[in-house]
């Protein structure tokens, strides 16, 4: 059973015969002799110890006794000397040579078991793919490339249950692309302001579900490539599932043929252990569902209280079970806050620019105007500047400290029952019955994404308004732990204590809200406008009209229609009219419709030479006096108003027959007096206030009266005309009219 071997002596040297015990709890006993006698003796007395040691561990862990231990036999040719055995210093991050394969092996698969143990959430792995892809185009759009625009595809497949993700981001360089998927290695830089930097996300995907497929593309290097069966080895306990190997293939993946660089990333779902196991869990099968899901739920969703000028986006294709495709194209990769889907709410700051008012003119600040009751709630964003200011008495010292330092953000809103949360579910995002993507609860975030669950928001009194509150808490650079499992305790702690501060801030405006009466919110009119707005998007795409005449409104240089409108209808042909010769050309009309509720959808619009769109006092008065675009550009959807006299559309507002906050322009004839009571005007014909100007044809701004912020767009067709048949002479008047 054992080799017997002689005792030889060469060159002075004697050799030395040796047996070690080893076990997965890392002992080690090591025995030397020098005679083949005393060597069988040693044999004997190891396997007395390993009886016990076995018998030891069987009482630990019963399971596991049969694998703990290996014995393995060395014969050295020189005896170890001090040095070797009583080292003063070594590195504990590298491997010893002398160690097994099988031990580093059992190693590493502890490592990612334990790493895979840390993501518990449904949406970890699109989580991951999101956030990698993101990481991407932020880290090559950050090189300043021109004309670089950041775009990720996404697809689900329901027919195949798959998710796939492309991003036209940084990619893989070939050092990169070997070693990303191991355990703590990670290419990105800390304190870069990057979603991820742990090491530990690609490892997740590539062990945590049994199949990964790879494409990537940068200049130099480019390859596909697949890693199978990454869970079933990582669960197995009988070593009969062989380590995975990453192996290349032909088959590209995702859009990665379309793009100049970038990677692109496939799930296969499914297998135990695996969540989820199947995408049909959510009952999403359209685009946009599952556009709620992601922007939502996963770093899709960019929490970012600034607007981005150049923003990320994003594609959007799902194929059902009966292989029916529904997609969006170019939609921006943003947060969606509930009152940007949830109607009849205020912003905080307007009601306190509102009292701020009243108390000047020496009236009772508590008479808010009955266009801000009977809400469905109240909201309001807040700078680490806003905190500090509003609760500096309730915050330590270290606790402002950890304000400034992480640059905390926070937005809270309120509603009026939790019914609202069912409803958006339920009635506008269409989810499988129980799944709330929208509800109460705090949301901790980092570096512009969600990060983990909603977590209870710690009230001690009221507790029931911790489910009609949603509480976002957002860091710079907060590094949270291992996987999406959760912050740093101190940051959780002042997240909370923050989060209980900005529900009882809100809850003070209770009276605003509706009483709850038990029936069903009303909150669906924004969610009727999205799926208007993209049932027109689709429509676009699959008829779009083309007039490729280059003389068209030529030679006569003149708008048909012969008098000044009358009534609403002429408004709108009038301004179709100087849109189709060209007098306007900063905006698309896509639809013009019989809903409802709102009249049209048109996108912003830009179209090269920049000429076209510069400044002119004679030949384009209305024109931009700075032209930012270097390339043609067309925007999002957006909803428009026609109004013969601006004072309809103000009233509508106030009667809560329209949202302010869903029209984005107007186009009237007239502008009426209504405005001076609410709003203050910025007027674009006043030559002095062109920086203004964001689009070709805009002639005002209408802007909240007490805060400041931009309310709606318009264009008065009877000031337009006037200012393009002499601009000087509409000076003294837009001046007069709307303040320099």
């Amino acid at each position: 059973m054992f080799p017997v071997l002689p005792k030889i002596g060469i060159g002075g040297k004697q050799l030395f015969y040796g047996i070690s015990l080893f076990s997965d709890t890392s002992f080690r006993f090591t025995f030397y002799s020098k005679t083949v006698k005393n060597f069988l003796t040693i044999i004997l007395t190891s396997i007395c110890i390993r009886a016990l040691f076995v018998g030891f561990l069987g009482y630990v862990n019963r399971s596991k006794a049969h694998n703990a231990h290996h014995f393995y036999f060395i014969r050295q040719n020189k005896k170890p000397t001090m040095t070797e055995i009583n080292r003063t210093e070594w590195d504990p991050l590298k491997s010893s040579s002398d160690i097994p394969e099988e031990l580093v092996s059992a190693a590493k698969k502890r490592q990612i078991k334990n790493i895979l143990k840390s993501y518990v959430g449904l949406y970890d792995p699109f989580s991951e793919l999101i956030q990698n892809a993101m990481d991407a185009v932020d880290l090559r759009r950050s090189q300043g490339e021109r004309n670089y625009k950041p775009k990720v595809s996404i697809q689900v497949n329901l027919k195949e249950n798959t998710f796939t993700i492309t991003d036209n981001g940084i990619g893989f360089n070939r050092i990169e692309f070997t070693s990303f998927l191991s355990p703590d290695i990670s290419f990105k830089e800390e304190d870069k302001g990057t979603r991820g930097n742990k090491g530990v996300g690609a490892t997740f995907l590539a062990y945590g579900y049994n199949t990964l497929k790879i494409s990537t593309k940068t200049p130099g290097f480019e390859t596909n490539c697949i890693i199978s069966n990454g869970r079933n080895w990582v669960e197995d306990t009988t070593s009969t599932v062989t380590r995975p190997m990453v192996k290349t293939v032909t088959e590209t993946i995702g859009r990665i043929e379309e793009i100049d660089r970038g990677s692109a990333f496939t799930i296969v779902f499914g297998g135990e252990k695996t969540r989820p196991k199947n995408l049909g869990y959510f009952a999403a099968t359209t685009a946009n569902q599952w556009q709620y899901l992601l922007l939502i739920k996963t770093p899709l969703g960019i929490i970012d209280f600034k607007s981005e000028e150049n923003p990320i986006l994003f594609d959007l294709e799902v194929i059902d079970s009966s292989k029916t495709v529904t997609e969006l194209n170019n939609q921006e990769s943003k947060y969606i806050f509930p009152h940007e889907v949830i109607s009849s709410h205020v912003d905080l700051k307007v009601i306190n620019g509102i009292q701020q008012k009243l108390i000047q003119e020496g009236k009772d600040p508590s008479s808010i105007p009955s266009m801000h009751t009977n809400l469905n709630g109240v909201f309001e964003f807040f700078s680490y500047e806003n905190l500090v200011i509003y609760f500096e008495d309730k915050l330590t010292d270290d606790e402002q400290e950890q304000l400034i330092d992480y640059e905390v953000t926070a937005y809270g809103y309120f509603c009026y029952s939790t019914k609202i949360w069912d409803q958006f579910s339920d009635g506008v995002a269409n989810l499988r019955k129980g799944v709330r993507i929208l509800r109460g609860g705090l949301q901790l975030s980092n570096n512009r994404m969600a990060q983990g669950e909603l977590i209870t928001i710690p009230l001690t009194q009221n507790i029931g308004y911790q489910n009609q509150a949603h509480i976002i808490v957002h860091f710079e650079n907060a590094h949270p732990d291992l996987g999406r499992k959760g912050f740093q305790p101190e940051l959780e702690s002042l997240a909370g204590k923050l989060s209980v501060l900005i529900v009882n801030r809100l809850k003070v405006w209770r009276r605003l809200l509706k009483n709850d009466s038990g029936a069903a919110p009303q909150i669906v009119n924004e969610g009727l406008i999205f799926d208007w707005i993209m049932e027109q998007v689709a429509y676009e795409k699959e008829q779009p009209l083309e007039i490729t005449n280059p003389n068209f409104f030529l030679p006569l240089k003149e708008i048909s229609i012969t008098s000044n409108p009358r009534v609403e209808q002429d408004v709108i042909v009038l301004f179709n009219q100087l849109i189709a010769g060209g007098v306007i050309r900063g905006l698309r009309l896509m639809s013009t419709s019989q809903y409802k509720q709102y009249d049209g959808i048109f996108r912003y619009f830009f179209k090269m030479p920049a000429v076209n769109h510069q400044y002119e006092k004679i030949a384009n008065p209305l024109g931009l006096e700075k032209v930012t675009h270097s390339e043609d550009y067309t925007s999002k959807p957006y909803v428009l108003e026609y109004k013969y006299n601006i004072d309809g559309l103000i009233q509508e507002f106030e009667n809560g027959e329209k949202d302010e906050n869903s029209v984005d322009l107007a186009i009237a004839w007239e502008m009426g007096t209504k405005w001076k009571t609410s709003y203050n005007i910025i007027s674009l014909l006043n030559i002095d206030n062109l920086h203004h100007r964001s689009f070709h044809g805009q002639t005002h701004i209408f802007c909240d009266e007490n805060t400041g912020q931009v309310r709606f767009h318009a264009i008065i067709l009877s000031e337009l005309l006037k200012y393009l048949n002499d601009v000087d002479s509409v000076q003294e008047f837009q001046k007069n009219e709307y303040g320099e």
